[in-house]
């Protein structure tokens, strides 16, 4: 399942309700204390927590209770409720009228939780409750209806089924609040929870254990999948384990029997519990002279922890667990290289279907890397808060209000040093760029590794929100020319925006590639060195897609196309020379770009 929408109401300073839209990223930016974390903070009481806390109620709600709604996209096609069959939620009527689950908690001024499903469904009666009905009162509804010789009446599901459907064209459909969490709801709510997205939330202001676990949460479901991929084994080792165990325990108490009898007679060996295999470890990071994480500095406990998301993010590349990834302000005690660095992960690791981010930022230029309608712009209405979805107009406001960067003061103050921004369209593209000049270096050392320029920031506009940016031109305040590089993997996708950069007087320019994209560039000798294999490339094939065809078919990993762009441009333009470049670009256009960026005389290499 996807998040696709939070609904929040009475928690902290939201006392009107409000509504939250959320895509595969998603930046909440607002100034300090506009109620970006209570987002976050509402999404862990609704996924995480046991116990609502009292002090979370808006203070001006009195008797009102507090709501936090979740609404799920990318449903399951089936799901086994209260019966071993499946069913649908659909089939359940157990849907809003966006066809998407709609699940809210709601909290009474007492702190007690009450779970509703919001969905349209029946109200005819005496069909209008029928989830909240034990097998015996819908057997008794079945045989008044007189379907008794229709229906299997050991199956709730088919029953409840029967029974809509009887109905007919009579049926009446109404949005309604249906309790989940009483009679026999209670067990459709247990059932749909496995279902339900992980939520692992890291707040900038918690505090550091030696055992942090936030950093202990990636851990555990790594632990969680491979204690699954040995369950088989597991099982053995436990009966063996029961069974040597029984044997001396028998012993102990047939010995027994010489001094007592009485007492022997009266012990039997007992098993309380199957083993709990994902408590029987703990992990821990240390450093040199195994000094722990939370006695690192705060910037590196941050850098670790974000590359924990990530390897747990990579490790359900091809799982089905899906999860949310929560984190306020990832920008704090981090330099501004790094703090690009988190974005490009993030975006990275929204690549996998399974994988969604959140994240709070009152700084623009770090909002500004994700694509315009991930923006989600928060302020203060009349002494509540409002938000507003990203559009052209929102990202104007965002600009004039807080700045399309951060303030060039410390310890921002490299940005001082820009000399050209590069602007491409994604992080695929930045590796490409990155990973060519640090190849080209090893020969040819005047060729700096762009990755390692001071003076040149490169920038992934996005695809959906690279046109506003260069319509409106939101980086003009910095006064730093610009170079512009779009794949042309749509006829003219980019023409307008490439014409539009040119036709400025600031030293900004624009180019757009002959190719279909960056992959088309990577000489098949450097495919071939990373997959083992020769494919027929041309300027216009989608690379990509191709290896994933290839890899599919011989029942190899790895096979999903987003996976195998980053690697063709992290890792196999790795094996690029000079000499391939030029065999393959006759064109020259990735060197004329490099040249232009390095500012190089291209004469020099071709």
């Amino acid at each position: 399942m996807k998040l696709s929408k939070i609904i929040i109401e009475n928690f902290r300073s939201y006392s009107h309700r409000v509504e939250l839209s959320i895509e595969q990223i998603t930046a909440i930016i607002g100034k300090n204390d506009i109620g970006k974390s209570s987002i976050l903070d509402a999404l862990d009481t609704f996924f995480n927590q046991s116990k609502f806390d009292l002090t979370d109620k808006n203070i001006h709600s009195s008797d009102n209770p507090v709501i936090i709604g979740c609404v799920f996209s990318d449903l399951p096609e089936e799901i086994v409720l209260d019966d071993s069959v499946s069913t649908t939620l659909e089939a359940e009527y157990l849907l809003n009228e966006d066809n998407q689950l709609e699940i809210w908690k709601e909290y009474s001024p007492s702190g007690k939780e009450s779970i509703f499903i919001v969905a349209v469904h029946p109200v005819n009666e005496p069909y209008d409750n029928l989830l909240q009905k034990k097998n015996t009162e819908l057997k008794r509804l079945i045989q008044s209806a007189g379907l008794q010789d229709t229906v299997n009446q050991t199956i709730n599901s088919e029953m409840r089924h029967a029974l809509w459907e009887s109905i007919g064209d009579q049926i009446r459909l109404e949005k309604r609040h249906i309790a989940a969490d009483k009679e026999e709801a209670k067990n459709i709510w247990l059932k749909l929870l496995p279902a339900l997205p992980k939520y692992r939330i890291f707040r900038a202001d918690r505090p550091s254990t030696d055992d942090d676990s936030i950093a202990q949460d990636p851990m555990q479901v790594a632990m969680k999948a491979a204690i699954e991929e040995n369950q088989a084994e597991l099982i053995r080792i436990a009966e063996n384990i029961k069974q040597r165990v029984s044997v001396v325990a028998n012993q102990t108490i047939e010995k027994l029997r010489d001094f007592d009898e009485t007492l022997a007679s009266t012990l039997t060996p007992k098993f309380k519990k199957e083993p709990a295999w994902d408590k029987a470890f703990s992990f821990s990071l240390t450093g040199d002279e195994d000094i722990p994480v939370n006695k690192r500095g705060s910037g590196v406990r941050r850098l670790i922890l974000f590359s924990f998301f990530r390897a747990s993010c990579e490790e359900n590349l091809d799982g089905n667990t899906d999860v949310i990834y929560a984190v306020e302000e990832p920008e704090t005690s981090q330099h501004p290289n790094f703090q690009q660095t988190i974005i490009n992960t993030f975006l990275q690791m929204t690549e996998n279907p399974h994988c969604q981010i959140l994240f709070t930022t009152h700084v623009p230029g770090l909002a500004k890397l994700v694509p315009i309608e991930s923006l989600r712009y928060i302020t203060n209405g009349e002494g509540y808060p409002e938000i507003e979805t990203g559009t052209d107009g929102v990202v104007a406001r965002i600009a004039d209000s807080l700045g399309v960067l951060p303030d060039i003061t410390p310890p921002l103050a490299p940005y001082r040093n820009i000399r050209l921004i590069v602007c491409v369209e994604g992080v695929n593209d930045i590796l490409f760029l990155q990973t060519l000049t640090d190849a080209l270096h090893k020969n040819h050392p005047e060729i700096t590794p762009i990755s390692s320029c001071p003076d040149i920031m490169v920038l992934p506009m996005g695809g959906s929100s690279l046109q506003e940016w260069v319509n409106h031109n939101y980086l003009r305040k910095l006064g730093i020319p610009e170079y512009h590089i779009y794949d042309s993997d749509c006829t003219n996708a980019h023409q307008q925006e490439c014409d539009l950069v040119n036709q400025r007087t600031d030293g900004s320019s624009a180019r757009m590639t002959s190719k279909r994209e960056m992959e088309n560039y990577i000489h098949p000798d450097a495919i071939r060195a990373i997959y083992g294999a020769n494919f027929e490339i041309d300027d216009r094939t989608d690379v990509p897609h191709i290896i994933s065809d290839y890899l599919r078919s011989q029942n190899l990993p790895g096979a999903n196309p987003k996976n195998i762009k980053r690697r063709l441009n992290g890792e196999a333009t790795q094996y690029m020379t000079l000499e391939m470049l030029k065999e393959w670009d006759l064109k020259n256009e990735v060197l004329s770009w490099i040249c232009d960026i390095l500012q190089l005389d291209i004469s020099t290499y071709i």
